[in-house]
């Protein structure tokens, strides 16, 4: 009961620890003005002051995170420390992958930041290798944000590859080959997903993107 006791408290000592090391994000949106990266505590420095508690250490922060980017939308301060603050977190905690998808996107969307979107999901998939959530939003970058037909349709590929994948990823690959040219290989894609979906609705969206291939109808489809 005594080490019960002793563990519990180590933990409010870790969590009152990580509390002060991360009220300067806090104090953006009050203050409204930047601060540089280096007064942010590094990932080194919280890791130390959580006393082991690593996953506790990135679920503070990720909620000072979001306090602070919902700052930013709200017009209070910038987000000048966000890609700092997808670091720390995600050095902290390797497998929060939403950690990765949501600075990516952020990234992409609102600094204009494309590479540093994309390598946060590279380090996502070199720390998560079975996840394939993390290729797909690389799929999904790379189409949206890129244009990169080719690039976009490997990683959909990827990620329809690994276990427990999306529906959506065999689909996004399918679409995207077809807008990289590769008409063949889509309609291949679109031929498998026929015959082995349970959905009839997928099964009827595979038939009508396979007619339309075939009859060169296909939008923005490259020659075959």
């Amino acid at each position: 009961m005594k080490r019960k006791y002793a563990e519990i408290a180590v933990a409010v000592a870790a969590l009152a620890l990580l509390v002060a090391a991360s009220r300067g994000v806090e104090g953006l949106a009050e203050k409204k003005h930047r601060l540089e990266v280096l007064y942010l505590p590094s990932g080194q420095f919280i890791e130390q002051a959580s006393l082991g508690y690593r996953d506790l250490a990135a679920d503070v922060l990720w909620f000072r995170m979001v306090q602070y980017y919902g700052g930013y939308r709200m017009g209070e301060n910038d987000i000048a420390l966000f890609a700092h603050l997808v670091d720390v977190i995600t050095d902290l905690d390797p497998q929060f992958v939403y950690a990765y998808v949501f600075g990516a996107l952020i990234m992409a969307q609102d600094l204009n930041q494309f590479k540093q979107g994309i390598g946060f999901l590279e380090k996502g998939v070199r720390n998560n290798p079975d996840d394939w959530w993390l290729p797909f939003e690389l799929g999904f970058l790379n189409y949206v944000y890129a244009r990169d037909y080719p690039q976009a349709l490997f990683y959909f590929e990827k990620a329809a590859r690994l276990p427990d994948a999306g529906p959506q990823a065999a689909r996004f690959a399918a679409f995207v080959a077809a807008k990289a040219g590769y008409v063949e290989t889509s309609i291949a894609m679109w031929e498998e997903l026929a015959r082995t979906s349970d959905n009839k609705y997928i099964r009827e969206l595979a038939e009508r993107y396979i007619a339309k291939l075939r009859a060169g109808t296909f939008p923005g489809a490259g020659p075959r």
